[in-house]
């Protein structure tokens, strides 16, 4: 009897999670998608329309006034616009308006395309990159793996919070952070391949470029991954030389790295001329013109309650389905009592912190360990890069990458005034990619002793499901209640189905 091809079976546990995500984003009804925003539709239209700025016009008593942008005219804004010489932009990556400008053109669409078509593509490539990823990591580190865990690395990526979150809010907002994180690992799956057959052939241009490509889009759609983006290319760029004289090894990496930079730096020229069209500044993205009494901001102040917050911020309990939820305006129980809140610091956003919604990332422990382990002894040895077996490059390019996309991507919110769900997924890609990586290291090792195999085996299980359960839970709510505003008939029996407990 042969054996289902690899490619079947994933394809249908890919086609599983997108039904999933498709309940979610249409609370239910499989047919109606509620807008949230139609932000790239707005740039969209002004795109066809010959100009750089939205077919809104400002209130003349914005025009009129000497400060636009006092508070106290806050009546006529348009939230979130970006107000300059009589116009009103939006600060968002222009890469989304300008494919839906010219899909709309292509197809004579006349109609409002709202963001969450946007959040649903954006996730759909990201599950796949994520997918094809752990797959990937599975086949090349951890070849023995049982493909039960497998499935499970999947299946946790594509639930973890907050991912459901985020889907049952599919905004603007959400759109931005999910497009840069879905390019981000795109473009990582083409450096893999790159890494992967290093040691034997010279570096595919193609895949080089394609790297590079996705990346640019990474930044052209979420310009914060633009400091991410330069690690990625610097990591790739020293993986992937042949041994050789020191020179010759060096011209290599060089070479690789301006392939992959070439792309970027053509993504990267064209946002600024963008900026510099718009605003009369190469390097004003709209943050300062922005009409918003939540004006984005940072001090070191806010580090210490942002990364409590992130990692620790509790969920509120109930025996009434979902049982888990992140409300608004939590207060001061956010924190523990006696948790002094700086001046300025805004704690009415959801959020849930990742360790209690994703106990899945408590394996990034185990993976820290194993990394410092073999770091410890490469230190001891000092074996250079280029000397590396295919299955060492690979497994110094996984780790490294996930924690640039799970550590590094994140510093632009990590001492900002305001922390909410949504930037968590500017980190939680990758921390979830390096706890994947974590938990097999952690079960290879023990592999061998039965015992010790079980336990391990039974917590990887428990916790890969607290946290896939976690996750729909939170999902059922997102920022506004989908599935109660949405589809309140279907909220109603969900409710009185699966809650422990009568009442309101």
């Amino acid at each position: 009897m042969s054996r289902t091809p690899r490619w079947l079976w994933l394809a249908l546990l890919l086609g599983g999670i997108l039904t999933s995500y498709l309940f979610i984003i249409t609370a239910g009804t499989w047919t109606h998608w509620p807008t949230w925003n139609n932000t790239y539709d707005l740039m969209a239209e002004g795109f066809r329309a010959g100009h750089l700025y939205l077919q809104i016009q400002p209130h003349p008593k914005l025009l009129a006034a000497p400060n636009p942008f006092d508070p106290a005219l806050a009546d006529y804004w348009y939230w979130d616009g970006s107000l300059h010489k009589g116009h009103i932009y939006f600060y968002w990556g222009p890469l989304p308006a300008v494919l839906l400008a010219g899909i709309k053109a292509m197809f004579s669409w006349t109609f409002e395309v709202g963001d969450q078509y946007f959040v649903f593509a954006f996730y759909t490539c990201h599950l796949v990159a994520g997918a094809l990823l752990i797959t990937r990591m599975a086949r090349r580190l951890f070849p023995d793996l049982p493909s039960s865990f497998v499935v499970l690395g999947i299946l946790v990526f594509a639930y973890a919070t907050p991912t459901p979150f985020m889907i049952a809010t599919p905004g603007g907002y959400q759109a931005a952070i999910i497009g840069g994180q879905a390019f981000l690992l795109l473009g990582l799956v083409f450096a893999a391949d790159v890494v992967w057959t290093a040691t034997s052939a010279p570096p595919s241009r193609r895949l080089l470029l394609a790297a590079g490509s996705c990346w640019g889009l990474a930044i052209a759609t979420r310009v914060s991954a633009a400091l991410p983006v330069a690690l990625l290319i610097l990591t790739t760029g020293l993986l992937i030389a042949r041994p050789g004289p020191a020179r010759s090894v060096w011209l290599q990496r060089l070479r690789a790295a301006l392939w992959m930079a070439a792309p970027v730096a053509g993504f990267i020229s064209a946002l600024l001329l963008y900026n510099r069209a718009r605003f009369d500044s190469f390097f004003e993205f709209g943050t300062n013109n922005q009409m918003s009494t939540v004006q984005y901001r940072a001090e070191w102040a806010y580090l210490w309650p942002d990364l409590y917050s992130y990692l620790l911020r509790p969920m509120v309990l109930s025996c009434r389905f979902p049982f888990l939820t992140a409300p608004f305006q939590l207060g001061p129980g956010a924190f523990p009592r006696g948790f002094e809140i700086p001046a300025g610091y805004l704690i009415d956003e959801p959020l849930a912190g990742l360790l209690l919604a994703a106990p899945w990332v408590w394996f990034i422990a185990v993976a820290g360990v194993l990394a410092g382990r073999a770091a410890w002894r490469a230190s001891r040895t000092r074996p250079p890069l280029v000397a590396l077996d295919a299955r060492g490059r690979s497994e110094v390019f996984f780790v490294a990458t996930f924690a640039v996309i799970g550590l590094v991507t994140g510093l632009p919110v990590a001492a900002v005034f305001m922390p909410t769900m949504r930037y968590l997924a500017e980190v939680s890609s990758g921390l979830i990619l390096l706890a994947t990586w974590g938990v097999w290291s952690w079960y290879c090792a023990v592999r061998g002793r039965p015992w010790p195999r079980r336990a391990v085996t039974a917590a990887i299980v428990g916790v890969g499901a607290t946290t896939i359960v976690f996750g729909l839970l939170l999902g059922v709510t997102g920022y506004n209640e989908m599935f109660k505003s949405h589809n309140p008939g279907l909220h109603q029996r969900m409710v009185r189905a699966f809650s422990v407990c009568s009442g309101r």
